[in-house]
């Protein structure tokens, strides 16, 4: 089953927030002659994420394929086909084929460098897609020692305390801190409404909206609570 349709009821996918990797910004797209828009791969993803479009992020994951294939020292393409599956997982569009591939290259890269925290976190976001929590734990973990400090890291792993239904380690983790990412704010309140505290919980989605961070799984949440609470919360 689909880490989408696993958690079909739940207010939104819990670990889904492990994609806060991705840094959402405005699209980039470059024209080229004739007028023919192409759009970078890197934002094919983020575009991919924010707006849950499958389809962009196919386009990115054929991108990235094809470079490890041309070139297997290409440290963004593992790193991105592991984030690229595991938002896939999320929208219910992964298959055993998509899982095969982007655990190869992880595996690679940690056997060509096993000091590598990127290929770590990578390996460690593809078994969360696939709903092996625990794994992922041990290499997002592992991650985080070789790179401590690592906000994208410690948001990885407070998110997946979300899938373990362990929310208090989660608000532990990451209550109190300045974050620079919306995701992590977005983390906060998906642990703050667990604990039915979603006072709380709209109020980090505010403080994630006021960083920049937009689009499909935010306003899906903040619509859900404008509905119970009677607020105009998406205005």
């Amino acid at each position: 089953m689909s880490i989408g349709n696993k958690f079909k009821l739940i207010l939104l996918p819990t670990v889904f927030l492990f994609a806060f990797a991705a840094n959402v910004s405005a699209l980039s797209i470059r024209i080229l002659e004739g007028g023919v828009p192409v759009l970078e791969p890197q934002k094919m993803v983020e575009e991919g994420l924010r707006q849950g479009n499958a389809a962009l992020l196919r386009q990115a994951w054929q991108h990235y394929a094809d470079a490890v294939k041309l070139s297997e020292n290409t440290d963004a393409g593992y790193l991105e086909l592991g984030k690229i599956y595991f938002y896939l997982s999320l929208l219910g569009d992964a298959n055993q084929s998509d899982f095969d591939t982007a655990e190869f290259y992880a595996k690679q890269a940690i056997d060509r460098d096993p000091q590598n925290a990127d290929a770590h976190r990578a390996l460690g976001l593809i078994l969360a897609g696939r709903g092996a929590f625990l794994d992922a734990f041990g290499e997002l973990s592992l991650a985080l020692n070789l790179n401590p400090g690592n906000e994208f890291l410690i948001c990885d792993i407070a998110a997946l305390h979300l899938a373990l239904h362990q929310p208090i380690k989660t608000i532990e983790y990451l209550e109190g801190r300045n974050h620079k990412s919306g995701w992590a704010y977005v983390v906060l309140a998906m642990a703050w409404s667990q604990q039915n505290q979603k006072g709380k919980a709209i109020l980090n989605l505010m403080k994630a909206r006021k960083l920049g961070f937009s689009g499909y799984w935010i306003d899906t949440m903040l619509g859900q609570f404008a509905e119970e609470f009677h607020l105009p919360l998406n205005q």
